[in-house]
């Protein structure tokens, strides 16, 4: 069984599991589109797997949701060579619920005032539920006259609107056959063309026409460099891939997929990219980008959760080896990204978020390395458990807004400081994230009449004197007259060691922000909105610092600080992103 394979098996299970495997029609059950789905793919300067390319455009139309379950890819042919079964079905997503309810309304009141509207669109009311609910909404719905005056009043709406509107008209510009037929830019430049340019298959086909296909080879338009024989070869194959779909015939659509795929690889093999990359990225796209992986992590949570509670060993050990389980697979699926774009994973925001995430379950095992003989074990993995599980969740069930698509850098990005700032800042970031979680445990162990104690020398201090200072530091094993460590003492160490070390990074990384800056924009520091709230964040740990020194209560006080930092941290990473446009919002 090879690495490809055992990825495979977790995942179905995780997917049984969730519930997410479901039946399909016989055609699309017989027809195997994986030779295809590894062909390589010219498009926005890069060259990706057709699987992620499908993955790519099919987002563009309808969003996060599968249409009849079935995947992007097959989806993408069937929108190609059988446009009008697409024209009245419910496949455009309108994210904005607001925009939903809008159209909704217009519908509603179109029916009243004109009856033959449910003559020609009998299922009309409930298809408007179904769109409250799904935001899917058919092309031919869009188009009706009644919306036209509440598009154009939206379009103008710029803060609020207007971008909906033009995402809604992109999408069906996107599902046009022509559209999607000429995005395939699968013919690699000839080993003697003059350009190094990728060719459409449009180039040596017509477009579709209705029933079967009326293209034929258009002695007209010539490849440089790719000769007449060999055009025909690939012509003749998209001809039967074409002809074969449009009849449901699934094994000619499988020969004509693997004879194309041979065919298309062997124009320049020289220049033609890594199979084994192509297909492992249409894997990867495949397969949810391995982010069902909050599955195992969900599990260690509460194995962990057990183990601490009840200091159960069984539970505690068991926690940890799915811990490190799910670690594993959640390193390879970081390492396979890495390997797919040619770059390590922190351009985008669903890369910072799930990369972020495998820093700190990766820091917490090597902190549980240097805890393990102190009362403060297990507390680190169960924080990073929980924030990994949280991650992925976000990367799995929110992809409109972690877009998991790779695409190339912005121009701003090609700096040695993306690899040394970002990935500082979103170690800082993972860290506040798991102090929160060791912070509300503790809250959590004071609600149930636990005593207000705390770390009598703060994170770091009991971690230097773990082995020694049994009182201070709470070790169950350091002295014979050692007193057991009491929960809410190793919650309170555990917090403070995260927060000092995220101190730490995140002042590290603002003064790496500001050289890039610099280097950047010319100035080291602009007020930018993520600018000002990345400072909030190391602000609120400045009188975290303060505070401790002063106050009774320190152990209260330090989690509510914690929980206070991490919220402007959330805010900073997900507002400021989202909301607030700022010369970050590309991060």
């Amino acid at each position: 069984m090879n690495l490809r394979q055992l990825f495979a098996g977790i995942l179905v299970l995780a997917c049984t599991l969730s519930g997410s495997v479901t039946a399909q029609d016989a055609f699309t059950d017989q027809v195997d589109l994986r030779p295809l789905s590894e062909i390589a793919v010219n498009t926005s300067g890069r060259l990706k797997s057709l699987g992620s390319h499908a993955n790519s455009m099919m987002d563009a139309v309808s969003g996060p949701r599968k249409i009849g379950d079935r995947e992007p890819l097959f989806t993408y042919f069937d929108m190609m060579f059988r446009p009008e079964a697409y024209e009245d079905a419910d496949v455009v997503y309108i994210k904005n619920k607001a925009v939903r309810e809008a159209i909704v309304k217009v519908f509603q009141d179109g029916v009243v005032d004109d009856p033959d509207l449910l003559v020609r669109f009998p299922e009309l009311i409930e298809r408007m539920e179904s769109f409250r609910a799904t935001g899917l909404i058919s092309p031919t719905l869009l188009v009706e006259p009644l919306l036209a005056n509440l598009f154009s009043r939206m379009k103008l709406d710029l803060i609020r609107t207007a971008s909906q509107i033009s995402t809604m008209e992109s999408a069906t510009r996107v599902m046009q056959p022509e559209v999607l037929a000429f995005t395939l830019r699968v013919i690699p430049p000839p080993g003697n063309a003059t350009d190094n340019r990728w060719r459409s298959i449009t180039r040596v086909m017509m477009v579709p026409g209705e029933g079967e296909l009326a293209g034929e080879l258009q002695s007209q338009i010539t490849i440089e460099g790719l000769d007449d024989e060999q055009q025909a070869a690939i012509a003749g194959d998209w001809l039967d891939l074409g002809n074969a779909w449009v009849r449901g015939d699934a094994p000619g659509v499988n020969a004509a997929s693997f004879s194309l795929a041979q065919r298309l690889a062997e124009v320049n093999p020289e220049l033609y990219p890594e199979r084994a990359r192509l297909g492992w990225e249409s894997w990867y796209f495949r397969n949810d980008q391995l982010t069902r992986v909050w599955l195992v992590y969900m599990l260690s949570v509460i194995l962990l959760l057990l183990g601490l509670v009840y200091q159960w060993p069984w539970a505690r050990w068991s926690g940890m080896g799915v811990f490190l389980i799910a670690l594993g697979l959640q390193t390879g699926a970081v390492i396979l990204r890495w390997y797919i774009s040619g770059r390590w994973p922190n351009a985008n925001m669903f890369e910072a978020v799930t990369t972020a995430a495998w820093f700190g379950a990766a820091g917490a095992l090597l902190l549980e390395i240097i805890v393990r003989r102190t009362g403060m074990r297990t507390i680190f993995a169960l924080a990073a458990a929980t924030s990994s599980m949280v991650a992925l969740m976000a990367a799995n069930f929110l992809p409109v807004y972690l877009n998991p698509n790779i695409d190339n850098k912005m121009p701003v990005l090609h700096d040695i400081w993306l690899y040394i700032h970002t990935n500082v800042i979103i170690f800082s970031y993972v860290l506040i994230f798991m102090a929160a979680i060791s912070a509300m445990l503790y809250l959590g162990h004071r609600l149930f009449g636990g005593a207000a104690s705390y770390a009598r020398v703060g994170g770091a201090g009991s971690l230097v004197l773990g082995t020694g200072a049994g009182a201070a530091m709470g070790t169950e094993q350091s002295k014979p007259h050692a007193r057991r460590a009491r929960l809410g003492e190793m919650l309170d160490g555990v917090t403070m060691l995260l927060m000092e070390l995220s101190f730490v990074l995140l002042w590290a990384g603002l003064v790496m922000g500001a050289i890039w800056a610099d280097h950047s924009w010319g100035r080291p520091w602009g007020w930018d909105p993520k600018e000002v709230f990345a400072l909030n964040t190391f602000l609120v740990f400045a009188v975290l610092v303060h505070v401790r020194l002063k106050v009774h209560d320190k152990g209260i006080w330090t989690a509510w600080l914690a929980l206070i930092g991490a919220a402007v941290m959330l805010f900073n990473w997900i507002v400021i992103n989202y909301v607030i446009v700022g010369l970050h919002s590309y991060a």
